[in-house]
């Protein structure tokens, strides 16, 4: 189950970066580290938490530094 979520993720991130190109990261990161704490917290496993709410700590503050440059343009 595991590899077909990172696989699933990995779908996420390519189609996102081919429709929509580096926008893709800020929109795609939370997005996937949602998913993967969901089925962390779901199947109690502690190293996909741990490495899906980095992911979602960083995803957030691409969104704000991507919404930051979009204003000042």
């Amino acid at each position: 189950m595991r590899n077909k979520l990172l696989v699933i993720m990995s779908f996420i991130m390519l189609i996102g970066f081919i429709t929509i190109g580096f926008f893709a990261f800020p929109v795609g990161i939370p997005l996937c580290a949602v998913i993967g704490l969901y089925y962390g917290i779901k199947n109690k496993d502690k190293l996909f938490v741990r490495c899906s709410a980095i992911a979602l700590v960083a995803g957030i503050v691409f969104l704000v530094y991507t919404g930051c440059l979009i204003q000042s343009m």
